[in-house]
């Protein structure tokens, strides 16, 4: 039988559809990929990020480049908002931070971008607070806090932000009588704000305040941690309140609501295997930023977790 030349024109082209379909979706990535970091360029944030792209990048099958774009503004919302609304073919991803860009949506404030859509990738990291004074301070412990007889100065950053939001919980579950200095940009800033003296403590990610401990001019009074990592320092537990070692600052990858399923497979395989490639973990160690890898599945479990968690304390907020 004889096939009309107009239908074997068509089959041909159709043929020919698939097999450019195919051609495309089998070489992914073909072109590099943007990264959004919705914060500055320098700060912890974007030094984690940073640090793990090329081993990503190394773990992809094609050799193409991981472009990181900070994208500061809103507390990390421009950022979000930009990742959330970019096209979900996997060529623009991005870093969300916990709980900072969880808040907006426990107190009901109009965003660009909504978490339990977001396709996530991965967990690169979590980071546990400590609370600090000067080390030339006669404060040594949470009851010293108490004894002072007036409003404990707490440095912080703004309004709404994770450390803000830790402060206020920590504070209200412990029963401190404290007062607010805030508006410093970044975690860096405020922790540095009690060593030149503006307030009496902090509660920082134990990431921020290192540098401080280390070279003498801040000591951690309390670690709100399951174990300290210091010896004789009180954990959560010691103090009472085992609940608030659950408050932590976390960063994740992932990208826009569905997004292409092979794009995704490969992104979050190959952070999977960044996470525990030789090179990277020699990177954290030297730089003293710890690595706390989850699954794609298991970071939007997580998110969820967290996402109860802050609304246990929404009336503090």
């Amino acid at each position: 039988m004889q096939i009309p030349s107009q239908t074997k024109l068509t089959l041909i082209a159709l043929i020919s559809f698939f097999i450019a379909s195919f051609s495309v979706s089998a070489q992914y990535p073909e072109d590099d990929i943007t990264v959004i970091i919705p914060y500055s360029a320098g700060g912890g944030f974007d030094s984690y990020v940073r640090g793990v792209l090329p081993a990503i990048q190394k773990h992809l099958p094609n050799s193409i480049n991981l472009i990181p774009r900070n994208m500061p503004g809103a507390g990390g919302r421009k950022g979000a908002t930009a990742i959330f609304r970019a096209r979900p073919d996997g060529y623009t991803i991005g870093a969300f931070n916990l709980p900072g860009l969880l808040l907006p949506h426990l107190l009901e404030e109009n965003v660009g971008y909504d978490l339990s859509e977001v396709s996530w990738l991965g967990r690169i990291s979590e980071d546990r607070y400590s609370i600090v004074v000067a080390s030339s301070s006669d404060i040594n412990s949470i009851d010293d806090l108490r004894a002072l007889g007036r409003p404990i100065l707490f440095t912080v950053t703004g309004v709404h932000s994770s450390a803000h939001a830790a402060t206020m919980i920590t504070t209200n579950v412990l029963g401190l009588n404290a007062r607010f200095i805030t508006g410093y940009e970044g975690s860096q800033n405020y922790v540095l704000a009690v060593v030149r003296g503006d307030g009496d403590v902090a509660l920082g990610p134990s990431t921020s305040v290192r540098s401080y401990t280390e070279t003498g001019d801040l000591k951690v009074i309390a670690s709100l941690s399951d174990i300290s990592p210091i010896e004789s320092v009180d954990t959560a537990a010691d103090l009472g309140k085992p609940e608030l070692a659950k408050l932590n600052v976390q960063r994740m990858l992932g990208g826009p609501p569905n997004m292409n399923t092979q794009a995704h497979t490969i992104l979050s395989n190959a952070l999977v295997q960044a996470l525990v490639d030789p090179e990277l973990i020699e990177w954290s160690n030297s730089t003293g930023l710890p690595l706390a890898p989850l699954s794609a599945t298991e970071t939007e479990l997580n998110v969820a977790s967290q996402w109860a968690l802050y609304e246990n304390y929404k009336d503090i907020l």
